[in-house]
């Protein structure tokens, strides 16, 4: 009964990712993480998800249980999400500011496996001491994150002093599937600069990645005031919460791309980007990903997880 409430709450959130449109590819963009993570709404999709599991059970348990359950199991889901890299609107409607705590990745496998221990402990061992080992593990995980991220942020602060800049702002993001290696961003001067840090047991190995400057919408050139756009580009960098930077394709396609998150943590080159074609402002932008992983980046990132020197090092543009 439990299983089944916090189930479907767990995995409804992030049914928005159906929200989209074939012609307007941002809109994906806007809704994932948006309302359904939000605090405000999850009492009632916490509704929905007991709904359905009273149905299958042909309304033979309590619904009002079934809602506690499924509560629980909606707030602890949008707040998981808020500690990840890419983070979530838990204020909304009253704020659309994406709160990241950046202390997991979006995907980390460790992380994974311990929640669903937890899950087989419970189901398996009537008990509670299995189940509560568990749990101590995992806030364990959250609490390493943090104390990794907040190692990596004082890496990149020093850095940025060392290069006589004085940060804006700065951020930084676990790499894919680990709390040891970590991109950092921060923004000086009108560019934004980017390291890999290792932060490793005692020791921290820096991989400088370059700088790039920084996109503001309304003073691109050749971008109509009010076209569309003008408007998608705007919308992009609201979603990026302006970490926007331009990037080049090898057919010499002109992209703008969220700096915040690249294939590999010293990398440019975003994991994501629009097309900017000035020939037809009137166009919505396409919406291109950039997840195909070559023998270069993945050789490239083996190595920063092993605290090795790269071949080769980005250059600026």
């Amino acid at each position: 009964m439990a299983l089944g409430a916090g189930f479907f709450a767990a995995l409804l959130p992030d049914a928005d990712v159906l929200i989209r449109s074939p012609s307007d590819p941002l809109l994906t963009l806007e809704f994932h993480r948006q309302f359904s993570h939000s605090l405000l709404f999850a009492p009632l999709g916490a509704v929905v998800a007991a709904g359905l599991v009273w149905l299958l059970l042909r309304k033979r348990e309590p619904f009002f249980q079934l809602w506690l359950y499924a509560l629980v199991a909606w707030l602890s889901a949008c707040l998981l999400d808020a500690a990840t890299s890419y983070g979530t609107q838990l204020l909304w409607p009253f704020s659309d500011a994406r709160l990241a705590a950046s202390i997991i990745a979006v995907v980390d496998p460790v992380f994974t496996l311990l929640l669903l221990a937890g899950v087989i402990s419970a189901l398996r061992w009537p008990q509670r001491w299995p189940t509560l080992i568990v749990l101590v593990l995992a806030l364990t995980w959250l609490g390493t994150g943090w104390l990794q991220r907040e190692r990596a942020l004082a890496t990149a602060t020093g850095l940025a002093a060392a290069r006589g800049h004085i940060p804006e702002r700065i951020e930084a993001k676990p790499s894919i599937g680990n709390l040891l290696l970590w991109r950092t961003i921060y923004e000086a001067d009108g560019r934004f600069h980017v390291d890999a840090v290792r932060a490793g047991l005692g020791r921290i190995t820096v991989y400088r990645g370059g700088s790039v400057p920084r996109v503001r919408p309304g003073e691109l050139p050749g971008v109509p005031a009010g076209s569309r756009l003008a408007r998608d580009i705007a919308r992009f960098d609201h979603v990026s919460s302006g970490w926007l930077a331009p990037w080049q394709l090898p057919d010499g396609g002109q992209l703008i791309g969220d700096i915040r998150y690249a294939l590999r943590p010293d990398l440019l080159a975003p994991l994501w980007a629009i097309t900017v074609d000035t020939a037809y402002p009137d166009r919505h932008v396409r919406l291109l990903t950039f997840r195909r992983v070559d023998e270069a980046t993945r050789r490239g990132f083996v190595a920063m997880l092993r605290g090795q020197p790269l071949e080769a090092s980005p250059e600026e543009f």
